[in-house]
Parts: C-alpha cells; sequence; structure tokens
C-alpha cells in the first residue's frame, strides 16, 4: 500500500532530473520494481492457494490472476504487460528507460489500486 501512495511523489518527476540526479533515479527505478516485484509474488501466492499450475515466465504468472474468480481480465493483462518494466530498467539505455517510467508513472496507478483493492477481496473471502 506503502508503494501506491508513492505514485505522487514521482507524478512530478522531469527528465532533467531524472538524467542528472542519480538518487531520484535510483528511488524511482527501485519503486517501480518493488511494485511490479509484488504484483508477482502476489500472483504466485494466489495461484498456489487455488491450486492452478505455476507458469514458467513471470508474465505469465501475473496472467494467472485472470483465472482466479473476481479479477478483472483486462486489467490482469494490462498488468502482466508490466512485468517487462522490470527488465527495460535493468538494461535499457537512460533514454529509453525514461520513456517507460514515465508511462508508467502516469498511466499505471489505477491499475495497481484496483490489484490492491482485488486482493483485499481476495484475502477476505478467503482467509
Amino acid at each position: 500500500e506503502d508503494e501506491i501512495q508513492d505514485y505522487e511523489n514521482f507524478k512530478t518527476l522531469s527528465w532533467m532530473e531524472y538524467n542528472t540526479a542519480r538518487d531520484k533515479r535510483r528511488n524511482v527505478e527501485r519503486w517501480i520494481e518493488n511494485i511490479v516485484n509484488s504484483s508477482i509474488d502476489i500472483a504466485k501466492i494466489i495461484s498456489v492457494s487455488e491450486n492452478l499450475p505455476l507458469p514458467d515466465t513471470y508474465r505469465e504468472i501475473v496472467n494467472s490472476l485472470s483465472l482466479v474468480s473476481g479479477f478483472d481480465k483486462k486489467i490482469v493483462e494490462k498488468l502482466a504487460e508490466l512485468v517487462k518494466f522490470r527488465n527495460i530498467i535493468a538494461h535499457e539505455y537512460l533514454d529509453l528507460r525514461w520513456n517507460f517510467i514515465n508511462r508508467f508513472i502516469h498511466e499505471t496507478e489505477l491499475l495497481y489500486k484496483n490489484l490492491l483493492e482485488k486482493v483485499k477481496e481476495y484475502i477476505g473471502k478467503n482467509v
């Protein structure tokens, strides 16, 4: 939940700041990595608790949430697409990373808020 609240902290991050302020660059990259990794971990836990086979790739693992009652297939597919951000952050050049990071900051908040809400509902029904 804390990570979701951090969207506001990064919405004003500019290319110039990202390019020149190492601490801000590390913070935003780590923040995205944490959110994406958390979605993967959540998907693994729920898939195992639903006795679903665990897929081979992280993208497929997140996508497996679409098989669980209460999770919207279209939203889950979008979340699964975001798994690629982990690799982009680790391996791409600064200008390419910035394009993905800026898009992530401005386009994914509602997706992850929805995931958090659905996970809470799932826990409320199943724990």
